[in-house]
Parts: structure tokens; C-alpha cells; sequence
């Protein structure tokens, strides 16, 4: 089908096998907000966008950024031109919300400088969103504001695809294979014991090597991903790299490189079930008659 943007974006003129259109026709339509975190921010437009377009349905996309991060002159005037403010769309409401992740793993929420508007966020998540989805350091704070879930440091940081297999067989991974191919790059996890122990939360994937990959509400309002299935290939080679750069020593991205030599290209083996996931979450949580 096709996407809708009230701004457009730069991305756009890039994305040709996206169907964009200028207007809304009749045809039924779900309208989904995506508050983008990340420092790259036309990255995670692109990788999001890839991942939403679907054969299905009609989907009226914004963009929002959070007023109290708008501090960089230059992400400043940006975000004015493509994007929406959060006090601009508070009185709107959308059947999908998907809120980034953020590099901001190694300082306490708190010195976080704009926390307190992300916290009005979630907390306007509950009352104008059908469903949501907290992506990586957004699940982690999210679990932590909704439920008390507190996250740990991980020894060193998680990077690489991980299989990952299905503990509870819900509408989100309708289709998927037993086990499966999933990018995760962070250096916190949660306890699974703290989830379990909560009765609104269902585990419904994980992996034995990375931890908990996807915890549901059982109302599906909210979803919690700690990976990233909207990565495209050469995501992770560039965070790699990046942090070669910064003189971090990172370990090689686990099974991503052939032979695991990064002089090798990465293989692509999770694209299907990222696509399916976003799909699955449109189809089942966000539109519904």
C-alpha cells in the first residue's frame, strides 16, 4: 500500500521502492508516531520506514522529537522542518507508537536531560496510543517506568546476531520460524525472573545467548524489543567500526561476518522475520476494525 507523511522527509527521495502519496484516500488506514532518539536520525527513518511499509494498509507516518532535546542548533532545525514536536501532538491520538532507542546506556536516567519529558511521553503512550513499541534503551527505561523492571550492566557490550526461539506463541511472531536470526547491540539486559513475576508481561522471545528479546503486555498496548530487527545490513559493521575509531577495542559482532572475519561481508539472515515482526505488529495490535 502506501505511506503518508504530513512533513517529508529528505530520506524520502531516496527510499524509491517505498510508495509514498501526497494525500489520504478512503481506504483504511492506521496512523502510527515514531519518536526517533537516535543521533542518526536519517539512519533509523530509513531502517523504520523499510521495516513499516507493507502490502496491507495505508499508513500516516509522523515523526516527533521532544522539545527538551532540542538543543543542537543544527538537529534543531531539522527537526522544525521534518518533524512534529511532542507539545504539537499531544492532544492527537495514533493506533501506533514506536519510540528508538538512544546511546544512553551508561548514564543513570536521571542526569538523562531531557528524561522528564520522556516520561510525560510514556505516560500520554497509555491514554493516546493503541500500541506501542520501546525499542532497546527505550525498553529497558520502559520496563523501569512501567513496571519497576530494573536493567543490569552487562561485562562487555552485546553485539552480533543471536538466534533467538519462541516462548509464547502470540500475534506478534504469527509466521515465524522455531528459531531465528536477530541483530542485538547494548550493554544492559533485565532479569527474566523480574518479568515473570509480573502478571501484566508475557515473554514472548528470547535467546540463549543474549536474554529476553520481545516481553508483551497482555493487552498488547505495549511492546518491549531489546533487539533490533529494523537494522539493515551493514548496520552493525558501522557501530563496529565507529567504535574502533573511539579507540574502544569491541569485540567482532558475534556470527554477523562470514567466518566471523570482519574483512568479510556480513550475512543477511534476519530481513524476513524483521519485516514479518513489524508486519505482524500493524496487522494484529495497531489496525484493528
Amino acid at each position: 500500500m502506501a505511506i503518508y507523511l504530513k512533513k517529508d522527509l529528505e530520506i524520502k527521495n531516496i527510499l524509491k521502492e517505498v510508495n509514498f502519496i501526497s494525500k489520504l484516500s478512503n481506504k483504511p488506514h492506521v496512523k502510527v508516531g515514531i519518536l526517533n532518539l537516535m543521533p542518526t536520525l536519517e539512519d533509523t527513518e530509513r531502517q523504520l520506514i523499510l521495516a513499516l511499509d507493507n502490502p496491507i494498509l495505508d499508513i500516516e507516518l509522523d515523526f516527533i522529537y521532544l522539545d527538551s532535546k532540542n538543543k543542537d542548533l543544527e538537529k534543531k532545525e531539522y527537526f522544525k522542518k521534518y518533524y512534529h514536536s511532542f507539545k504539537s501532538i499531544k492532544e492527537d491520538y495514533y493506533d501506533g507508537m514506536i519510540i528508538t532507542g538512544a546511546p544512553l546506556e551508561h548514564i543513570p536516567y536521571p542526569s538523562i536531560d531531557y528524561i522528564d519529558e520522556l516520561k510525560e511521553f510514556f505516560k500520554y503512550t497509555k491514554t493516546n496510543v493503541r500500541s506501542t513499541i520501546f525499542l532497546c534503551w527505550a525498553s529497558e527505561f520502559g520496563l523501569q517506568y512501567f513496571y519497576g523492571i530494573n536493567r543490569y550492566n552487562l561485562p562487555a557490550k552485546l553485539s552480533g546476531l543471536y538466534e533467538h526461539f519462541i516462548v509464547n506463541k502470540t500475534n506478534l511472531v504469527r509466521g515465524f520460524d522455531s528459531t531465528f536470526y536477530i541483530p542485538q547491540s547494548r550493554y544492559c539486559s533485565m532479569m527474566e525472573n523480574e518479568i515473570l513475576h509480573k502478571k501484566d508481561l508475557i515473554i514472548t522471545s528470547k535467546s540463549k545467548e543474549s536474554g529476553v528479546y520481545l516481553v508483551e503486555s497482555k493487552d498488547g498496548s505495549k511492546i518491549f524489543i531489546t533487539g533490533h530487527a529494523e537494522y539493515d545490513l551493514l548496520t552493525l559493521d558501522k557501530e563496529y567500526h565507529r567504535d574502533l575509531d573511539k579507540g574502544l577495542n569491541p569485540e567482532v559482532p558475534k556470527n554477523y561476518y562470514k567466518d566471523n572475519d570482519p574483512t568479510n561481508l556480513p550475512e543477511y539472515k534476519w530481513h524476513a522475520h524483521g519485516t514479518l515482526l513489524y508486519h505482524n505488529w500493524l496487522y494484529y495490535y495497531v489496525y484493528k476494525d
